[in-house]
This record gives C-alpha cells, sequence and structure tokens, in this order.
C-alpha cells in the first residue's frame, strides 16, 4: 500500500481528493490537512510515502520551494508531489529543483490523474502532467539569482516584511538584508518593487498575476472536480439521489465564490 497525506487549503478539494483516491486498492490516505503549520508534527508522527501538496496557503507562514527543500532534508523516503492550479514555468522549475518528485496542473484533468502520478512517484519516477510538461520546456534554465534569493523575493512580491520573511524561512532579519542587498546588486536596482520588477522581466520570478489566476482557477477546478463526482455517481447508479444534495449545493456555493472574485476585478 502507499501511504499518501494530502495538504490543500482548500476544503472542497480536500474532499474531492480523498473521494477519488479512495477508490484505489494500492494506496491509503493517512491524513490530510489545510493548515502548514501541522504539516511538520503531521510528518513526524505518520510520515507518507507520498505528500501531495499545493502551493498556496492564503494568510500562512509558507513559501513553497524552501519547504519542499527542507521536508526533502527531512524526511529522504517520502516523494513530495506538487497539485496547484498555478501552471507557470518558473514554479515548476523551482519546485523540480528543490526536489519535489511531480507537478500536476490541476487543469489537467487532476481527478483522472493524481492515482497515476502518486503510483510514479512513489516508484521514484518524475511525474509531469502535460501541462507541467509544457511549462518546464519553456523555463528559464540560467538564473541571475540564487534559488535563496528568488525565495526571498518572491515573499518580497508578496509584500511580506523583512522580519516575517526571516521567520517564514528561518533565517535571522540581519540575513535577510544581506540577501536583498546582494539581489540589488545584481538586478542593478535600489528598491523591493524594482527589484521584483526586475526579476519578473527576467522570468526569474512567476508573472506579476500569476497568483490571481490561481485564485480563480480554485473554485473552478473545485467545480470541475464535483461536477466528475456526479458523473461518476450517474454512471454507477443511473440515476443522482437525496445523498448528492449536498454536492449539487457546493457547485452553487462555488458558482457565487467565482462570480464574486471576478466581480471584484472590475
Amino acid at each position: 500500500m502507499i501511504r499518501v497525506a494530502l495538504i490543500d487549503d482548500h476544503p472542497l478539494i480536500l474532499k474531492i481528493l480523498r473521494h477519488e483516491l479512495g477508490r484505489e486498492t494500492d494506496m491509503s490516505i493517512l491524513w490530510d490537512a489545510a493548515d502548514t503549520g501541522r504539516m511538520i508534527a503531521l510528518i513526524k508522527d505518520r510520515p507518507p510515502d507520498v505528500l501531495v501538496l499545493d502551493l498556496n496557503f492564503a494568510g500562512q507562514d509558507f513559501e513553497p520551494t524552501n519547504a519542499v527543500r527542507d521536508l526533502r532534508a527531512r524526511h529522504p523516503r517520502m516523494a513530495i508531489l506538487i497539485l496547484t492550479a498555478n501552471d507557470d514555468p518558473v514554479w515548476v522549475d523551482e519546485l523540480l529543483r528543490a526536489g519535489a518528485a511531480g507537478y500536476v496542473v490541476k487543469s489537467d484533468d487532476f481527478s483522472l490523474r493524481l492515482a497515476e502520478a502518486i503510483r510514479s512517484v512513489a516508484r521514484g519516477v518524475t511525474f509531469l502532467s502535460p501541462a507541467a510538461a509544457g511549462a518546464l520546456a519553456s523555463s528559464r534554465r540560467q538564473y541571475t539569482l540564487t534559488s535563496r534569493e528568488r525565495s526571498i523575493l518572491r515573499l518580497v512580491a508578496q509584500g511580506i516584511s523583512n522580519p516575517d520573511i526571516a521567520k517564514t524561512l528561518g533565517l535571522a532579519d540581519g540575513t535577510i538584508r544581506n540577501h536583498l542587498s546582494n539581489i540589488y546588486g545584481k538586478l542593478e536596482v535600489d528598491s523591493r518593487d524594482a527589484a521584483v520588477r526586475a526579476a519578473q522581466n527576467l522570468r526569474e520570478l512567476p508573472r506579476p498575476n500569476a497568483s490571481i489566476r490561481h485564485e480563480l482557477r480554485t473554485p473552478l477546478h473545485a467545480l470541475l472536480g464535483i461536477a466528475r463526482l456526479l458523473e461518476n455517481r450517474l454512471d454507477k447508479r443511473g440515476a443522482l439521489d437525496a445523498s448528492d444534495a449536498d454536492l449539487l449545493h457546493q457547485i452553487v456555493l462555488e458558482a457565487e465564490r467565482l462570480d464574486g472574485m471576478i466581480a471584484d476585478m472590475d
């Protein structure tokens, strides 16, 4: 049995994943969580063979590349599979370099590909969904900034202060200041905003609208996942029944959430 753990801050996505993987006879879900703060303790207590990890956790101290690198150092036998709505080439390249064993983009029919991806990375074989493979092929392989510098600058791009960056990465405040000074020198800029723009232009940071794209895609992928669940139930039973009412209600809620997010962009 392949022991699997799931980390995603969207409860509905976790529900879809549990349902889809629950049908697989060669794997079991040890636990799932929406809070990255619990992740280390859970892994230490019940280490999985494969950790399925999302990239974005709103309001949480989390930097994906740093987290993947740290987890790989602590748990070298655990394979990390990225499952995300984010298809930016920078992320695909960064996470694979950091030690992720695979990368699945949720728009690539993730509910249909996830079990195959888990089996592959559990065997030590890298797995990329089609969008991830395409993104990697177009990513930049030669960087001006180091991996640590790019991690810091990604947090700067989110508007996070130096002390909070230091806390997230487990570094001293002075170390962050030194790294930023080096970044300014390499990019020939003199401010945080200018450094972010320069790195984005060089394609060493994700596109400026990457986080917005991710936020919009999350409810969309939840809708697609629910639709596939209902489709599978319809195929098996020939009809939907009262037990499916909750999923139908979730479709309405997610559609309303997506509509509200689009409206907020006006």
